[in-house]
């Protein structure tokens, strides 16, 4: 997986270098593969074990552990939430999980009045270095939470949600059904059987 050493410093800044990151992480973590210098910042792959992705696939779970390594406490800030009291999402959009074994939650935010458009430099930036293309705001916030958190995310536009009622959306989740056809995002838009 690819991390940027910038994005590491910000989370956890005792870090010294990118190669001091690495040297850390291979001697009491896991493999850093490569440290690749990118502009302003430079680019680690490391390997994380598959009994680690689950703590150590975002930005947070390395630098926790580089906190731990050097014997201290990774300290992150708590997120602010403005929410409207008034309107719940659980009123807004229903999630039903059709294949339990495969998705044990599954959680759902609505955001309103969101503006689409290019996502700030520093934010396109990070993603480059992790290997992801900007496409616009919403996807690349996405896309920034899941490298900085490990969680994956994914985006709906609210008005092209079908299901559910009147003043209600759906989402199911489900395994794909045999030749599914799936198109992904971007320029190079491409639909993949599944």
């Amino acid at each position: 997986m690819k991390f940027s050493y910038n994005w590491l410093k910000s989370l956890y800044p005792k870090i010294k270098s990118p190669e001091k990151a690495a040297e850390l992480l291979t001697f009491h973590a896991f493999q850093v593969e490569s440290v690749e210098k990118i502009v302003d910042d430079a680019k680690l792959d490391i390997a994380i074990l598959p009994n680690r992705i689950a703590d150590a696939s975002g930005h947070i779970g390395v630098a926790r552990e580089l906190a731990v390594i050097n014997g201290e406490e990774l300290r992150m800030p708590l997120p602010i939430f403005r929410e409207d009291a008034k309107t719940a999402a659980k009123d807004l959009v229903k999630v039903s999980i059709k294949t339990k074994n495969a998705s044990a939650r599954y959680s759902a935010r609505v955001l309103s009045n969101v503006k689409i458009g290019a996502s700030p430099a520093w934010m396109q930036s990070r993603l480059k270095v992790c290997g992801l293309r900007p496409i616009n705001v919403v996807v690349d916030v996405t896309n920034y939470a899941m490298l900085e958190t490990g969680q994956p995310l994914h985006a709906f536009d609210y008005d092209r949600l079908r299901g559910g009622t009147k003043n209600s959306k759906e989402i199911i989740v489900r395994a794909a059904k045999k030749g599914e056809v799936l198109e992904t995002l971007g320029d190079d838009s491409q639909k993949i059987k599944l």
